[in-house]
């Protein structure tokens, strides 16, 4: 199994059940659990720990975390609630997906969305 880099995201070929696709499209599918996309690509977490670090370089779970707040920050840009944002990318609480915003981006996803909209040259004050 490999992956690579094409256009901006990651694609998944070459894999043991013959599936090709993105990975990022995958993950998002699978809610970022390491074992459903395993079980996806019929390979282990071992095998997909081993292809990640060499591929990307950050262990899987470590990688679906960052890409899951990516996919969280496109869809505060793009007009979401938090709290719609929290319930689409599966967080058990409101709460838990404004701590783990804040740990990756150091703003609170409410003041960044307050901030998005004071900011935004397309929409001048």
């Amino acid at each position: 199994m490999r992956f690579i880099r094409s256009r901006q995201t990651w694609k998944i070929v070459e894999t043991f059940s013959g599936v090709s696709c993105c990975l990022e499209e995958l993950a998002l599918e699978k809610n970022y659990r390491v074992a459903d996309v395993c079980e996806h690509l019929g390979c282990s977490q071992r095998t997909l720990y081993a292809v990640f670090m060499r591929d990307i370089g950050l262990p899987p779970k470590h990688w679906m975390n960052l890409e899951r707040m990516v996919v969280a920050r496109r869809k505060l840009e793009g007009g979401k609630s938090v709290e719609q944002v929290a319930d689409d990318l599966g967080f058990l609480s409101v709460e838990s997906f404004r701590r783990r915003f804040y740990k990756v981006y150091r703003i609170s996803p409410g003041r960044f969305v307050k901030r998005r909209k004071l900011f935004d040259p397309d929409n001048p004050i």
